[in-house]
């Protein structure tokens, strides 16, 4: 589908006739805690979906190519930020400079405080692909061009997440919107209200996906009084999350051509963004468009109240799965020669004769869990790589997050690297408490589990990983290398 097809859609039509007249209408109280990416919080009520971007926050600092910090954290210091970064990106791209395009995603990702697609990175520009690859997608993901949906395959997109939208944002020069789980809540957010207000027929059309916060925060619409559930991005492939970029951006772009909103920002793609970012500031917590939760007992409550429930997908519970076993078996199936590819190997997990049962198939893809860019990325890793992670210990752990030097373990705004947060609640949870129940009580009441099953996974899990990489001793103790390695990381903002 093109995007001409897409906006002559009915509810599109719709949905951005409704933006239009309602978000200059609405009224957002902003409660945002304090962290490192907002240093004191935020807490603020804004009337009018412009005036947003007036409160902007996202304290970052990246290095240049002397090295020198870039800091921002107001909306006009962003962009003056991402500026120099898409320059320098662009110029290194246009060269087929590989090390300098690489070094310019890197800083980006450092920008958004993620780190998911550190390795693709890496293994695209070892290759001497990775500039190839970003002139190809930022083709797929403009909004002006006539490229069309249906493009945005398993095939071109390779990799997704919350970094690599960033990256192809940047390098786009047509507005293309970063699609993050803030943002990605927000428009669900708004599109669940217009459907409750809506007077047509049939299902849902759009389906805007989003992720968990790390925090207590909701970011999805169907945690509210007859809200409409947005897709997860751990439950979608990362075409269909492009593709959802794609889509945004051709709404915004359609909706600001209507309006003159952000026109003291100057040209339509610096508008683009400045309306993806006044989202970026909404998707936080879907409690500042002043919802009824669907489970509030007492929504005449002036004040957001807030808790942490599981179901929300908070919380740091992993889907459980032998960890040292299963990279074993990994590797062992990459030396058979079969297809790398996450189908590939839960069909051979099924099948190994050396398993005493056989998996039965959801058994099989939750021991995929480590293996996805959220987490480790390891489908497709080179073989050299792959046995330094299997051998485990400090040098593992770099191999694991593609770094030679083992920098600190720091957290972003998404719910993101379960396995090395269980490592650090495990460990804390055994310096805390000597038995079992002090641990899982403590692991419960800090909100990282909603049950003491749930506590009892998410630890089993945190002493898998700790003694594989020697972040924890036999005992399941924090080790030297583990006060090393998270002594900057804060779980609670």
């Amino acid at each position: 589908m093109k995007r001409k097809q897409f906006l002559a859609q009915p509810e599109v039509r719709s949905f951005i006739a409704w933006l239009e007249a309602n978000l200059p209408t609405l009224t957002f109280k902003l409660r945002l805690k304090s962290s490192k990416f907002v240093p004191g919080g935020l807490v603020t009520d804004v009337q009018g979906f412009e005036q947003v971007l007036d409160h902007y926050r996202w304290k970052a600092s990246w290095l240049d190519t002397h090295q020198s910090p870039v800091e921002s954290q107001t909306w006009p210091e962003t962009w003056r930020s991402l500026g120099q970064l898409r320059e320098w990106l662009t110029c290194a791209v246009n060269a087929g400079d590989e090390q300098q395009a690489l070094q310019a995603c890197l800083q980006i990702l450092r920008w958004g405080g993620v780190r998911g697609a550190i390795p693709f990175l890496h293994r695209l520009a070892a290759k001497n692909e990775l500039s190839r690859y970003l002139k190809k997608m930022v083709v797929l993901v403009s909004l002006d061009g006539g490229n069309d949906l249906d493009d945005l395959d398993t095939s071109s997109v390779e990799r997704f997440d919350a970094g690599l939208t960033k990256i192809h944002a940047l390098l786009d020069i047509s507005g293309s919107p970063i699609y993050d789980s803030r943002v990605g809540a927000a428009i669900a957010m708004l599109y669940s209200m217009f459907r409750q207000q809506w007077v047509g027929v049939g299902k849902p059309l759009l389906a805007f996906p989003s992720g968990a916060a790390r925090g207590s925060q909701i970011r999805n619409p169907g945690a509210f009084l007859n809200g409409l559930a947005a897709p997860q991005f751990s439950a979608i492939d990362y075409a269909e999350w492009a593709r959802w970029q794609v889509r945004l951006g051709w709404i915004i772009r359609d909706l600001l051509e209507r309006t003159k909103w952000f026109a003291e920002q100057g040209s339509m793609p610096a508008r683009c963004h400045a309306f993806e970012a006044s989202l970026f500031m909404l998707g936080y917590d879907l409690r500042c468009f002043g919802a009824t939760l669907a489970t509030d007992p007492n929504p005449a409550l002036p004040e957001i109240e807030v808790k942490t429930r599981e179901s929300d997908g908070n919380g740091w519970v992993p889907t459980g799965h032998p960890f040292s076993q299963v990279l074993k078996d990994y590797l062992t199936f990459r030396h058979g020669g079969a297809l790398d590819s996450k189908a590939s190997f839960v069909a051979w997990l099924m099948a190994d004769p050396n398993n005493d049962q056989s998996l039965k198939r959801a058994t099989a893809l939750g021991y995929c869990f480590p293996f996805t860019i959220q987490e480790f990325d390891l489908f497709g890793r080179p073989l050299e790589e792959l046995e330094r992670i299997v051998a485990g210990g400090k040098d593992g752990l770099c191999a694991a997050l593609a770094t030679e030097t083992l920098e600190p373990f720091s957290l972003g705004d998404e719910r993101v690297g379960v396995c090395l947060v269980d490592v650090l609640i495990t460990g804390n949870a055994y310096l805390r408490a000597t038995t079992e129940k002090e641990r899982i009580d403590y692991i419960m009441s800090a909100g990282y589990a909603g049950t003491a099953n749930s506590a009892r996974t998410l630890m089993a899990l945190g002493r898998n990983v700790g003694k594989h990489f020697g972040l924890l001793d036999e005992q399941h103790l924090p080790t030297t290398l583990f006060g090393q390695f998270f002594c900057e990381c804060l779980l609670d903002a």
